[in-house]
Order: C-alpha cells, then sequence, then structure tokens
C-alpha cells in the first residue's frame, strides 16, 4: 500500500503518546516527505488532526500495512528542524526525563506555528464506477459541491464516524485533502514610520498635542523607527500615530526586516600574550571544550571575539550565550562595532514577531553571530563553528521550565553532534565546570591579568557587628558611606548590590553572625510561620523557632529582611543631589528597561545605581570607582547546597565592576561574619582556595558534583490531591529502589512542601534523591515510569536533575 513510511514526534502533551509514530506517506506526497519537516496526521479514536514532526523517512517497517494510517499533508516546504537537532531532541528527553514534544518546543519558535485549516475537495476525474458506501455516498455529495473547510464540513455532517469516511474516501482517490496553513513569517513584514517632510514644530498643519510634538522630535533623531518601538520608548497610543498617518504628516513603509543603519566597524584590539595563547589554543588544539578561567576584566570577550573572526572566514556562524538579557545590550553593542550588522539577537523582551523574524535571518544564513539567553542555543544554525557561553557559572542557564536543561551540557552534547568547539567563559568558574577541568574532560586556559594596564581594585571586609556597637542600625556601614560621598564628589560611579534572595527567609543574629542551620544537611532552616518552625527542606528535619541566640544570647536574632527598595530609599536620604537608579526585577519590566538603564548609567546620567544579581554579570563602566555588598550574608545562608558557592561567585563578579579603567577601584563587603573563609577568598580573588575547599565539603556531604541530587515536584491547585499524590508516588518510588535503596547508591527523602509552598494558587510538594553517577540512568528509567507513564488529573510533575531550588 505505501512505498515509504515516516516516524513522527506528535504535537500532543499527553504522556500516554510520549513514543514515536509510524505513518504511511501517499504516492503524491512522497517527494515532498523530509526529516525535519512537519505533516498533519489524525491520531486516536476521535480521529483528530493534529501535526507532528518528522524524524526519519523508511522504506521498511515491521508494522501490517492495515495497520498504518497515511499522513494527510506536508506542511513545510523545506525542514524546520536539522538531522542533528534532532538527534539532540532524542538526548534531551533521556537527559532531562521529558517528552518528545517538550524537547521539539525547544527547537521550533512560537511564530512558526500554524493554523489548521484542511481544506477538502473532490477530484476532477469522473468517479462512476467506484463503489460507495451509503455513509460514504452522503458524505460525499457534500464535499463534490465545492472545497470545504474540515471545520465547516464537521458541523454540516454530524456524524461522529467523519474521519473514518474521509480516510475512506481518500484511500478511494476521489478526494484531496490539503493543509492551508498560514507559516506566519515566511514572509514578514515589519511596520516602519518616518516623516513625510522634515519641518519645525510650527509648520506642521496639526493641533500639536505634547504626544504629537513627542513624535515628531522623535523621528527627526531616528528616521525610521518600528511602530511598536515608538509606542513603547515614547509611551504614546497608536490613535495618536494614526491621526498623523491620515494627516500625512508621517508615512509607513512595510520591509522584510527592521532596517538598521550600519554600524562603523572598529579594527581589533591587539591581543596580550595571554589572550594570544587562549585564541590559538582553542582553534588548535584536538579538544572541542574550553574554560576560559580569567579574572574580571582580563579581556574574554576579545578572545570571544578572535575565535569568531577565524570562523567566519571560514563560513561558518558563531552562538554567543549571556546569562542575562541586561547583558545583551552592551554585548550586541561590542559585537556590533566588531562584526557589523550580521547579527541575529535572541532574549526574552522580545516579541513573539521579532523573534521569528531573528530565528528567519540565522535559518537563511543572512548572520554570522547569534546573541542571546539561554535558549538562542537552539537557533537554527546551519554549520556551527564555536559556541561561547559567557559567565558560564550563571543559573540561569539552567531552565526553570520543562524541560529542566543545562544550556552548557546541551552545548557539550552539540559540539559532539555538530563537531564544534566550546568556550565557556568565567572569572569564577562553577565547580561543576572545574571539576570536569579536574577529569580532563574540558581543558583549562587563564588570564590572571587585566587588560589594558588596569589594575584590581581594594577590597575591605567590614564587620557590621561592630557598626551596631558604634550605634549605626543602617545598611550601610560608615566606611562605605565615606567611600561613596569622595566618589560623588570627583563625580564619579557607584554600584550597590544587593541580592534580593535575601527574603528566603533564613534566620541570623545580627550580633555575632550566627545562622541556624541543618546538623544533617549543612544548610541554613526556612523558617515557616504555620507552626513557629525551622525547616530542613532537604532532609525535612525541623525545630522549634528561637529568638535567643544559641551562641551568643543576644536578642538580635531575626530574618533577613532588607530589600532593594528600602535600600534605595535610603540612599536618597543620605545622598539627596545623587541620581540614584535602581534595577532589579521589579524596576525592569517594561521592554526597553535594561537597554534605557544601561544607557543612561554609560552616559553618566546615574551617579549610584542600586541592584540585584543582574549588576555582577559583565558590567564594564570604567567611571565605577566604589562597590558595596551590602550583605555578604543575604548569599551565604540561603538553604541552597551550593549558596556558599554563589556567595563567593557574587562577591567576586560585583567586586569586579570596580576600577575597569584608568580609576582605583574600592570594594566594600559587608557582613556579620568577617573571617568566613568564603568572604576571605573573595576578598583576594583566590579562587584555587575556595574551589579545593568547597570540593572537599560537598565530597563530605554528598552533593554534586560527587552525586546527582534529583527534585520532584508534585504540583496542584487541590491541597490534599498534591500531599496524596506525592505520597503515593514515593510509596511506588520506593519499593522500586530498596535495593539500591540498601546498597547506599540512592538515598531517598520523604516528601516535604517547598520553601514557596503556594504560588499562583497550585501547591507544591518536593521529593528529593541522592543518587550515584553510576546507578543514575537506571533511576531515570524508574522514574519515567513511576512519574511519567501517564497522565493523573489535575496533577503537573516537574522533575530537575542537580538542581538547588527547594
Amino acid at each position: 500500500m505505501y512505498n515509504i513510511c515516516v516516524q513522527l514526534i506528535l504535537n500532543n502533551n499527553s504522556k500516554s503518546t510520549d513514543q514515536l509514530y509510524t505513518y504511511g506517506v501517499p504516492a503524491e506526497l512522497e517527494e515532498k516527505v523530509q526529516a525535519g519537516k512537519r505533516v498533519t496526521v489524525n491520531f486516536g479514536r476521535n480521529r483528530h488532526i493534529i501535526d507532528g514532526l518528522i524524524v526519519s523517512v523508511s522504506s521498511s517497517w515491521d508494522i501490517p500495512d492495515n495497520k498504518i494510517k497515511s499522513i494527510i499533508d506536508v506542511i513545510d516546504s523545506m525542514p524546520v528542524v536539522s538531522l542533528e537537532m534532532i538527534k539532540l531532541i532524542s538526548w534531551i528527553r533521556e537527559r532531562y526525563v521529558c517528552k518528545y514534544s517538550d524537547a521539539v518546543k525547544l527547537m521550533i519558535p512560537s511564530m512558526i506555528k500554524y493554523e489548521h485549516s484542511i481544506l477538502i475537495s473532490a477530484k476532477e476525474e469522473l468517479f462512476a464506477e467506484i463503489s460507495l458506501s451509503e455513509k460514504e455516498q452522503s458524505l460525499f455529495e457534500i464535499i463534490k459541491n465545492g472545497s470545504i473547510e474540515l471545520e465547516k464540513l464537521k458541523k454540516i455532517y454530524a456524524g461522529k464516524d467523519i474521519y473514518a469516511l474521509l480516510d475512506s474516501l481518500k484511500v478511494k482517490n476521489i478526494i484531496d485533502m490539503t493543509s492551508s496553513e498560514q507559516q506566519s513569517g515566511k514572509r514578514s513584514y515589519e511596520k516602519l514610520l518616518s516623516l513625510r517632510e522634515y519641518k519645525s514644530i510650527d509648520e506642521y498643519d496639526i493641533n500639536k498635542t505634547p504626544s504629537q510634538i513627542k513624535i515628531i522630535n522623535y523621528l527627526k533623531q531616528n528616521k525610521k523607527v518600528n511602530i511598536k518601538k515608538i509606542v513603547n520608548d515614547l509611551d504614546v497610543s497608536q490613535a495618536v500615530i494614526n491621526n498623523l498617518l491620515k494627516k500625512e504628516i508621517l508615512t509607513q513603509d512595510l520591509v522584510l526586516y527592521e532596517e538598521e543603519e550600519e554600524t562603523k566597524k572598529e579594527e581589533a584590539l591587539m591581543l596580550n600574550e595571554e589572550q594570544t595563547y587562549a585564541c590559538e589554543d582553542i582553534l588548535n588544539s584536538k579538544n572541542n571544550v574550553f574554560l576560559l578561567h580569567g579574572v574580571t576584566g582580563s579581556g574574554k570577550t576579545e578572545v570571544y571575539m578572535n575565535v569568531i573572526e577565524h570562523y567566519r572566514k571560514q563560513n561558518k556562524q558563531s552562538i554567543v550565550l549571556v546569562p542575562e538579557i541586561s547583558l545583551t545590550v552592551q554585548t550586541i553593542e561590542r559585537f556590533k562595532k566588531r562584526f557589523g550588522n550580521k547579527i541575529a539577537v535572541f532574549h526574552s523582551k522580545l516579541g513573539k514577531k521579532e523573534k521569528f523574524i531573528q530565528w528567519n535571518k540565522v535559518y537563511n544564513k543572512e548572520v554570522d553571530v547569534i546573541i542571546g539567553a539561554r535558549s538562542a542555543i537552539f537557533a537554527p544554525v546551519k554549520d556551527l563553528g564555536v559556541i561561547i557561553i559567557d559567565e558560564e557559572h550563571e543559573d540561569s542557564y539552567v531552565s526553570s521550565t520543562t524541560p529542566k536543561y543545562d544550556t552548557i551540557e546541551v552545548a557539550i552534547r552539540m559540539s559532539v553532534i555538530l563537531n564544534a568547539k566550546v568556550v565557556l567563559g568565567s572569572a569564577t568558574p562553577s565547580l561543576n565546570t572545574y571539576s570536569m577541568v579536574l577529569k580532563n574532560q574540558v581543558e583549562l586556559l587563564e588570564l590572571n591579568q587585566r587588560a589594558k594596564n588596569s589594575e584590581m581594585p581594594d577590597v575591605e571586609i567590614i564587620d557590621m557587628s561592630k557598626e551596631l556597637d558604634k550605634g549605626n542600625n543602617t545598611i550601610i556601614s560608615e566606611k562605605l558611606y565615606e567611600s561613596i560621598r569622595l566618589s560623588l564628589g570627583k563625580k564619579e560611579q557607584v554600584i550597590l548590590f544587593l541580592n534580593k534572595r535575601g527574603y528566603s527567609g533564613f534566620v541570623s543574629c545580627k550580633k555575632c553572625g550566627y545562622v541556624a542551620k541543618c546538623d544533617h544537611c549543612d544548610v541554613s532552616m526556612t523558617y515557616h510561620i504555620k507552626g513557629n518552625v525551622l525547616k530542613c527542606h532537604y532532609c525535612g528535619r525541623t525545630r522549634i523557632m528561637t529568638y535567643t541566640c544559641p551562641k551568643c544570647g543576644s536578642d538580635k536574632i531575626e530574618q533577613f529582611s532588607a530589600g532593594t527598595q528600602q535600600v534605595e530609599n535610603l540612599v536618597k536620604k543620605l545622598f539627596p543631589k545623587a541620581n540614584t537608579a535602581r534595577m532589579d526585577v521589579d524596576s525592569m519590566s517594561g521592554k526597553s528597561s535594561y537597554e534605557n538603564i544601561y544607557n543612561d548609567f554609560k552616559d553618566g546620567k546615574i551617579d549610584i545605581l542600586i541592584g540585584t544579581q543582574m549588576l555582577a554579570k559583565g558590567f564594564d563602566f570604567p567611571e565605577v570607582t566604589t562597590v558595596g555588598v551590602l550583605s555578604a550574608d543575604a548569599l551565604l545562608n540561603l538553604p541552597f547546597y551550593n549558596s556558599s558557592e554563589k556567595t563567593f561567585q557574587l562577591i567576586t563578579q560585583v567586586s569586579g565592576r570596580a576600577g575597569r579603567g584608568n580609576k582605583k577601584g574600592k570594594v566594600f563587603i559587608q557582613t556579620y561574619e568577617p573571617e568566613n573563609y568564603i568572604i576571605n577568598a573573595a576578598k583576594n580573588n583566590d579562587y584555587e582556595m575556595f574551589m579545593k575547599e568547597e570540593l572537599r565539603l560537598r565530597k563530605e556531604f554528598a552533593f554534586p558534583p560527587f552525586i546527582n541530587i534529583i527534585n520532584i515536584c508534585v504540583i496542584s491547585k487541590n491541597e490534599k490531591l498534591a500531599v496524596d499524590t506525592a505520597n503515593e508516588k514515593y510509596n511506588e518510588l520506593q519499593i522500586k529502589v530498596k535495593d539500591m535503596v540498601k546498597e547506599r547508591m540512592v538515598l531517598l527523602y520523604r516528601p516535604i512542601p517547598h520553601s514557596i509552598y503556594k504560588v499562583n494558587d497550585e501547591y507544591r510538594i518536593n521529593l528529593f534523591l541522592k543518587v550515584s553517577r553510576r546507578s543514575l540512568q537506571y533511576v531515570k528509567d524508574i522514574m519515567r515510569t513511576v512519574y511519567l507513564d501517564k497522565d493523573i488529573e489535575n496533577i503537573k510533575i516537574s522533575i530537575n536533575i542537580n538542581t538547588d531550588t527547594v
């Protein structure tokens, strides 16, 4: 019946359909099918029409022809997923214990999705000799009157057997079924506005409202601009724009891509000896994966750009990943100066249409460099030379939504599939990456000197308990205050860093620095209002909340509660003449917020910038001379096994923002634990000392990279259902791994509430396992049967491997 068949991944979220399906290919579609294209098929007892991604095409199969359904139509004219990325889909499914469909969605942007409009029509030939059943004839009588959409046909013909009858008519070759999908973005156009004439405001025949004046002046400066950008940047309504178009003050052009002025290119900087060696080794080594460990300001970006230039000359594309949208602004700026406009950009602030335009540029190989956050790793690159992951230690490279993939692991896997290079760059590499160096899985390259001969900043630790003794109850020490005052007097800039995650609820003593920690897990305990208890979110142990410090007897024991808004208010009171701004998630909600604050700080319009982690991620401002880490303890005592690592990284990174130009920088680390080895290692920029001590502790307490931690989270809006399901699945899992538990290859902990138990009306119950390396795959297979074998009504399951989320 069929000459060829295809194997498909169906676009279906059901766990019961998480497998490959075989469909036959009609003779008229044989030349169109190809791995990586999407097709429409009917599926299930109700024979719903859905789409599927072709993963393979074959001329042999084991299923009887009478058991194989036919595909309806081929959606794409060209493959939207390459053969290499199809291999990656299978790897992601196995590695992160997710469904095929979850992995496929990473590869295909939302703008390439289509609206099904299945058109059914009778063929033009005569059908007198074809025998039809009564039901077939009845349906065919409707179809032969003219082409009809499937949805409309279903309303006219109410029988439940419509899909079976259509299949039969198609097999008898008397009807055609085609998909007239709208593949949005195949030719995607942007609406650009410009002034019809350049005149003074008074010469325009309009009412001259403030909004109209803003638009006209804006377009005088910027020439042609996307309509949405004008609305967002100027906070004006579409109605004002429409009025100006109607009066022919403005003109509108439709262009395939948003027009960009050609950026004036800059010559490459001369590399120093360390940078030259790093570039040559990356390009000439037989190894594919490298860790570029360079102190802050050592010129890692210059190394990246030289490697990219090498692959550009070979007509290969490069991917550059940054951890935050806040970094894409300055990264794009630097890369455009070197490579012009042959750049595509991916980040979360782009609209769906904008993302597809960038996707299309990469797909058509119109760009050489792809810059973006973690999702840019899945850009449809045709010939990949190198993947660069800057600030590789950042948490944002691990996806927080299913599938919970690690971008670095994905990049390393892609280097194997595509024979490409991977460069991981950081001043504070993750312990996971450094452990791969120690195992000779990753080659280490080091940059120990700052570029441009700039000096490392002076770093001072401030004991905040002594500030209390002096009567200073604010979060800004006397020495930090004085340094800010002096910097402002010299027209220099200041950065103040506070980790907003400090709201997580750890309990500490402001007098002596004591922190309530679990005796069994070496992580801080979290305060729960219900029951007035401290709870460990790794082993579930609890203790009653105390209001007297067990170490010094002080009554200064409390939850940490300072936030960026409180700091901003305090700074404005202390330095009323300074221009102060805040950069955190709350203040960065607008589409252009990051770019605006970046440009204002770069141009010297902001004197003091207060913010959270995003301030630590690569900002390069030569006028910053004072940096304050306002509460190192807020980082150090979070209830995560890797809180020490994150503390060292953040303090080191934030400190590196100071003195990047020709002016000496000063950094003040404020803490109640001035003798802590982590804080002192960060002060001295001593990564080796920190790394050795932290790896020793991780091994002793059985944490990654020496063991795998798996977090299974059961989520439901029904609290009882969430609790009951979590316990039921725990019991089922316990039976399946009991022998491994006896042999200490698996440690299984009872279900406990998530530290943030209820989010958006959904209750969350966590279950943790510690699993040896050799047992990981076996345990993942068990987890798939226990948790992903079938859908559970009103329950969601989230699986994360080596997570710090509790």
